[in-house]
């Protein structure tokens, strides 16, 4: 079976388990084939995370069987994760190898347009965590040609 398939038969499963024959009587007289595909429609975007249907599920009405569209509703109310950053994982001798290798020493002399571009690099070089794409800018402004040294 598909994860499509899966997650709308253990949904069904979970929904009759809660309104016993309540949920399967409501549908009555339709084709259940066509019935759960509404379901997979409407939950497709929800399939893969499972604390937004957790979600869902705590917050049904025990007097009321809901359709495909209330619950995607209810899904929809989850509170968005918390953006969780993945810590940066670098190996301290692969760092500085990449910093000798592309970080080539700065000319103490530089222009005064060049200044920032200097300042960046040897920051870089000492280590300190400077933005990539300013890191790129500075050392593309001393490597141009006409550049003081």
């Amino acid at each position: 079976m598909s994860l499509r398939v899966d997650f709308i038969e253990g949904l069904f499963d979970r929904l009759t388990l809660r309104y016993g024959s309540a949920f399967m009587d409501r549908w009555a007289g339709l084709p259940l084939a066509a019935v759960k595909e509404d379901w997979a429609r409407e939950l497709a975007s929800y399939a893969q995370r499972p604390e937004v249907i957790e979600h869902a599920l705590s917050l049904l009405d025990p007097a009321g069987v809901p359709t495909a569209a209330a619950f995607r509703e209810l899904c929809a109310s989850a509170p968005s994760p918390a953006f969780r950053a993945q810590p940066e994982v670098k190996q301290p001798q692969r760092a500085a190898e990449i910093r000798r290798k592309y970080l080539r020493p700065v000319a103490p002399r530089v222009g005064r347009e060049r200044a920032w571009a200097a300042e960046m690099v040897q920051r870089a070089r000492a280590g300190e965590r400077v933005p990539g794409y300013s890191l790129r800018l500075a050392l593309d402004a001393l490597n141009r040609p006409g550049a003081s040294s």
